[in-house]
């Protein structure tokens, strides 16, 4: 496979000429161009694409434990902060440093939130905060359709309650 800058410095070399040949076809200026334009708009495509998405750290972990458990009524009594934390770094990067706040998935994502944060305003406003960045920039964070659903349900329900 050929580099794309390499290309596109070809590209550009034969835009210099009056009427380039390539593999015995001649081609017009204005095609050669298009192909420039056409490569560096896919470079920077590729560029944007191989950029990982920037989250806070329970963000990110919510979207994780989505992804794995949205379709789960609790989270496995193994499941530890750790792993999610492997995964969501592979993915996404941290906005801020802080991991010492969660302790454990429920803390991070509750399965029942309006049971949860029943008697914890605060913590609840926190939660629908976070929850609403995410119901908004969705297809940007999740590979999963239906956990992203779902989190859009939990949204409104916390909204609600």
């Amino acid at each position: 496979m050929i580099d794309s800058d390499v290309l596109l410095r070809h590209l550009q070399k034969l835009g210099k000429e009056e009427a380039p040949f390539i593999r015995g076809k001649q081609y017009t200026l204005s095609q050669v161009k298009l192909a420039e334009k056409i490569v560096q708009d896919l470079q920077h495509d590729l560029e944007r694409a191989l950029r990982k998405p920037k989250l806070s750290r329970r963000r990110a972990f919510i979207v994780i434990l989505q992804e794995l458990y949205y379709d789960l009524p609790e989270y496995p009594s193994e499941l530890s902060l750790d792993s999610i934390h492997r995964r969501a770094s592979q993915r996404f990067e941290y906005m801020n440093r802080n991991a010492k706040v969660f302790r454990t998935p429920t803390h991070v994502h509750p399965k029942d939130p309006c049971t949860y944060y029943e008697d914890n305003a605060y913590g609840k406003a926190r939660y629908r905060v976070a929850l609403e960045h995410l119901v908004k920039g969705s297809s940007v964070y999740f590979q999963e359709t239906d956990a992203e659903a779902s989190l859009r349900i939990i949204y409104w329900e916390i909204v609600l309650c």
